[in-house]
């Protein structure tokens, strides 16, 4: 499990709320849930002010 997923799930969202929350397409969340795509910092940073964290704390090491 990822980071941003355990996150997500934390804070109550899934991949369809998360992606309404943030403007972004579902296929992309899916693809950063699962891992398959790499989070970069600016995409963290946005993710994070909506999940109310730090980026560092979506970002694998």
């Amino acid at each position: 499990m990822t980071k941003l997923r355990r996150v997500m799930q934390e804070k109550g969202y899934n991949g369809r709320t998360f992606s309404e929350a943030c403007g972004v397409g579902h296929s992309i969340i899916y693809k950063y849930m699962c891992g398959s795509r790499k989070l970069s910092y600016k995409i963290a940073k946005r993710f994070a002010v909506i999940l109310g964290v730090k980026p560092e704390d979506l970002l694998e090491d």
